[in-house]
């Protein structure tokens, strides 16, 4: 029993420390992309976004020994998808070349505190993968992890589609296919029923799609503007989980509030 024990603590050690160096390669990596590339193109970045996407997923897969079911794959895409939305958010925000030293040091903070949510990533997909064969208390948790870094992912993807300036006919289907994949994975990761996930995320999908389109026609920057299906995202997640529940009038007002708060920013900065 002693020797059981013993094995399974090393592996945990052993996948621990692969995950902390995988994150950390994946972020730290970027500030030399981006540092040592001559040129950016947008067509370079989404080229270099979907080659951090398979080195996620293949790293994740070489972290976990290999040891996965089919349903853990989910899991592991929605890791990569995340350090995706990552690194497109970090090299379209800083898609200029550096003229000054305060840019590469803003860059080097931004990336250390991408390496943390990376980090946290891998481990809830990690928990998500341990999961499927046998019982964890921290199920709940890399729940609650997998609903924020959603949120963070809307951001990101919202925010660098926008700023890519496709055309509208190619922005609002991407969009919408994004926000659709995204939180897919997030409600299914809940164990509910596969005909509510998705009746949720299409309603969720559409919600997000119509808080954002005024703003594209009235012109509000596009940090500001991703925020809004950001939180019309956390808005609307909070509303279907209530619903069913008994005296949730206060928590519905609440949430309303929060979302009313978003659009009323958003307004503000469009025109002042």
């Amino acid at each position: 029993m002693d020797n059981i024990v013993t094995q399974n603590t090393g592996e945990d050690s052993v996948k621990r420390l692969k995950i902390i160096l995988l994150s950390f390669v994946l972020s730290f990596s970027l500030f030399f992309t981006k540092i040592f590339a001559q040129e950016s193109s947008l067509l370079m970045i989404y080229v270099v976004g979907g080659i951090y996407f398979f080195v996620s997923v293949i790293g994740l897969l070489w972290a976990f020994n290999y040891k996965v079911k089919i349903r853990s794959l989910i899991y592991i895409l929605q890791g990569g998808l995340f350090v995706f939305s990552e690194v497109l958010f970090v090299l379209v925000f800083f898609f200029q070349q550096f003229d000054r030293i305060y840019e590469g040091v803003l860059l080097f903070i931004l990336l250390c505190f991408i390496w943390v949510i990376t980090y946290v990533c891998f481990l809830m997909v990690n928990v998500f993968n341990v999961a499927l064969y046998k019982s964890l208390p921290l199920l709940q948790v890399a729940q609650t992890a997998s609903y924020i870094l959603s949120l963070l992912m809307i951001y990101f993807f919202t925010f660098s589609i926008l700023t890519s300036g496709f055309p509208l006919y190619v922005m609002f289907p991407l969009l919408f296919i994004l926000y659709l994949f995204i939180l897919f994975m997030q409600f299914n990761e809940l164990d509910m029923e596969k005909g509510i996930i998705w009746r949720r995320v299409i309603l969720l999908s559409l919600i997000n799609m119509f808080t954002i389109i005024p703003f594209i026609f009235i012109g509000s920057t596009h940090e500001i503007v991703a925020i809004v299906p950001t939180v019309g995202g956390f808005v609307g997640g909070g509303l279907l989980n209530l619903s069913g529940q008994k005296d949730v009038k206060w928590q519905v007002f609440g949430y309303n509030v929060i979302l009313l708060i978003a659009i009323v920013l958003a307004v503000y900065f469009c025109w002042f």
